[in-house]
């Protein structure tokens, strides 16, 4: 496991072949392609801008096209089913199928088509329901409500802003004019408003209408030919044909499930397209011939030119790499329990070339550290059962086998130190022992003692256990640096910087045991032994932490001299070593406290526990302490999953890579083939 070194490769291969010789080179998937510099009266660049917004397009519709099948036709399976291996798909088979990419890009157009009408459908559904609600309230209207009279009446049709009866109306008519003569009848009324018809005589027309306005009457404006009723039968038969033409439509969404496999095929398809177009531009060509250049790892590089110039007519240079070029990509080497610290290391920066690679260093307090935070070991036992079973139903592949590996490992770790400390669910062992109506410590593990201590018990303790564990991480984070230096040609600087920063945090540990953990180790038989050998070695340690603090502020003076530089720099660096001192001190002091999240967070996720547990057996009911157990269980062991995560990934960032790991590195970023539907099975 190791930061690889890098090949530079340059591939000149005829044009006839270039369409070929690309696609190889993606399947292959270990070349990242960049520009080559050509001379420009003889190479020119591929334009690919257009294509590739075709492609992106097409890609576009075919998502959306997935995303209405998913939503009409969801693909069968489980979440669990997600972890099964892709199919493997022979290259003949790929050019096959890659014939009908129109067919299916159809299909998903029409697929988009019917969706964008049963949404058209839907809105005029609501129009046609917005217009029913406003005509409701004249549905007991019998006459048209752009009716406006005989040859000797006036009819007006409308609205009073308030309920009313007949009587208010009329009164409120009078009142306004009592020379207007007329009738009224309602139609409908609410608390809102009165629907109403009036009546008068031709004669009275002016004065009645003026008369109805002051006393509010607004007349209808969305007028009906038909009775109101009718229009209502009317619009309730269009959303009937609309309600139709959905289910229509619907249905023959449901139908184009069966060609959901052809559809991702498809995606995948125009994602090797459009990454493929994406580089042509980076390749040189002329009328014949073609250069394509980038960077491939050393393994591969060997045996991807022989299977290259097997395959084609080509020319290939390799050539090695400035280490000092900060340009050059970087790959990483990892397997086993170091490949699932990857993501975890790239979310923080890609390592250079000159660091150490951390991702298999990492795992050696890591899932500890996680366990120590999450703390229950029946929550560990879930993670562990869960992820073992998805490793042996299924052929994972690596990327997948690295996520459930690292969800096994996290439960390893989780219950390991959940069994330290007889957390099980909380104190589900002691409910089960008393019938569910006591937690008494009379359970067989709780009687034997088979667990090391109880953190609530003994939170002196378990500080002291929590800071015992960041100064060894701190330390080993230290001897990694020690490394990197020597390595680096860098010994007696190495020397002079870290070896006494290890002696201060060896010399620390009798300090923090007596002031800050006091009697905690002492007093117990399980830990006695370590109080005793801590204050055993204390006439050592002690000596060790000012030889550390010595080296701390000389140290600076001693790599000025190995430099030959001037007295006054030489005896300005122990000033500098004096500061140095300060910020040691203050800033190990810091992280060393902050190692106090492991106790915070493994007394949350078990006192939560304990308490659901209690809440659970209250109503004294076993069906409802099951119901309630299960409930409270799933949403703690979710909250303190993710705690536990980001705060140990906290750990790693600062405290552990603060030390040593300088990152900024450029990611390695090969041409490949990014399917999600099937892996390529080449053949010979």
């Amino acid at each position: 496991m190791a930061i690889l070194n890098m090949k530079r490769i340059e591939v000149l291969g005829l044009q006839k072949d270039r369409k070929n010789i690309i696609e190889y080179v993606q399947r292959q998937g270990n070349v990242q392609l960049d520009e080559m510099q050509y001379d420009g009266d003889h190479f020119g660049h591929l334009q690919t801008a257009s294509q590739i917004s075709r492609l992106e397009k097409y890609d576009s519709t075919v998502e959306s096209a997935l995303s209405v099948l998913t939503k009409y036709a969801p693909a069968k399976g489980g979440l669990l089913d997600s972890f099964a291996p892709r199919p493997e798909m022979a290259v003949t088979e790929y050019l096959e199928k890659a014939k009908d990419a129109d067919e299916t890009l159809g299909i998903c157009q029409k697929i988009n088509s019917l969706y964008k009408k049963i949404q058209d459908d839907r809105v005029e559904i609501t129009r046609a329901e917005t217009a029913i609600d406003q005509v409701r309230p004249w549905e007991n209207l019998d006459i048209p409500s752009s009716f406006r009279g005989t040859q000797d009446t006036k009819v007006f049709i409308g609205s009073i802003a308030e309920p009313l009866d007949r009587e208010g109306i009329l009164q409120k008519i009078v009142t306004a004019d009592p020379a207007a003569v007329g009738d009224a009848e309602v139609v409908s009324s609410d608390n809102n408003q009165t629907c109403l018809v009036a009546i008068c005589h031709k004669d009275n027309a002016k004065t009645f209408e003026q008369a109805l306005r002051t006393a509010g009457f607004v007349p209808v404006t969305d007028t009906t030919k038909h009775p109101p009723k009718a229009r209502i039968e009317r619009l309730e038969k269009t959303i009937e044909d609309y309600n139709a033409e959905i289910a229509e439509a619907e249905a023959a969404i449901t139908a184009y499930g069966e060609k959901r496999e052809d559809i991702e095929f498809l995606k995948d398809y125009l994602k090797l397209r459009s990454d493929k177009y994406d580089v042509l531009d980076k390749v040189s060509v002329d009328d014949s011939v073609f250069v394509l250049s980038g960077y491939v790892p050393e393994p591969a590089a060997e045996g991807l030119k022989q299977r290259l110039e097997s395959k084609f007519d080509v020319a290939i240079s390799l050539a090695d790499t400035d280490p000092d070029d900060e340009s050059v990509p970087v790959a990483v080497a990892t397997n086993g329990m170091g490949k699932t610290m990857e993501n975890i290391t790239n979310m923080y920066a890609v390592p250079t070339h000159k660091d150490v690679d951390p991702n298999f260093l990492m795992t050696i307090f890591y899932y500890g550290l996680f366990g120590l935070m999450l703390g229950d070991a029946g929550y560990g036992l879930i993670m562990t059962l869960l992820c073992l079973f998805v490793k042996f139903k299924y052929k994972l592949e690596p990327g997948k086998r690295s996520t459930v590996n690292y969800g096994l490992f996290c439960g390893l770790g989780t219950t390991f130190w959940g069994a330290m400390q007889n957390s099980w669910f909380g104190d589900l062992p002691k409910w089960i022992a008393n019938g569910l109506k006591s937690n008494d410590p009379t359970d067989f593990i709780s009687a034997n003692h088979l667990y090391w201590f109880d953190p609530l018990q003994n939170t002196s303790r378990f500080l002291l256990l929590c800071f015992f564990i960041g100064i060894l991480h701190l330390f080993f984070a230290n001897c990694i640096n020690l490394y990197k230096m020597i390595r680096n040609k860098m010994a007696f600087e190495g020397i002079m910087e870290v070896v006494p920063i290890l002696f201060i945090l060896i010399g620390v540990i009798p300090v923090i045991n007596t002031y800050i953990g006091g009697t905690a180790l002492a007093e117990n038989p399980a830990t006695k032994p370590i109080d005793d050998l801590i204050k055993s070695a204390e006439p050592v340690l002690y000596p060790i932490l000012i030889a550390g603090a010595v080296l701390v502020v000389i140290g600076p003076a001693f790599v000025a001299i190995k430099q030959k530089k001037s007295i006054g720099k030489i005896l300005g660096s122990v000033g500098g070593g004096l500061y140095g001192l300060y910020n040691a001190a203050s800033g190990y002091l810091g992280d060393i406290l902050s190692y106090a999240r492991l106790l915070a967070l493994g007394l949350c996720t078990g006192v939560i526990a304990s308490v659901i547990n209690q809440l659970a057996a209250t109503p004294g009911n076993p069906i409802l302490f099951w119901f309630i157990f299960l409930v409270g269980h799933v949403i703690n062991l979710g909250i303190n999953l993710i705690g536990a995560y980001v705060h140990t990934n906290r750990l790693q960032y600062v405290e552990f890579f603060g030390k040593f790991y300088e990152g900024g590195g450029s990611t390695f970023r090969p041409l490949d083939v990014n399917s999600q539907s099937f892996v390529f099975k080449e053949e010979n």
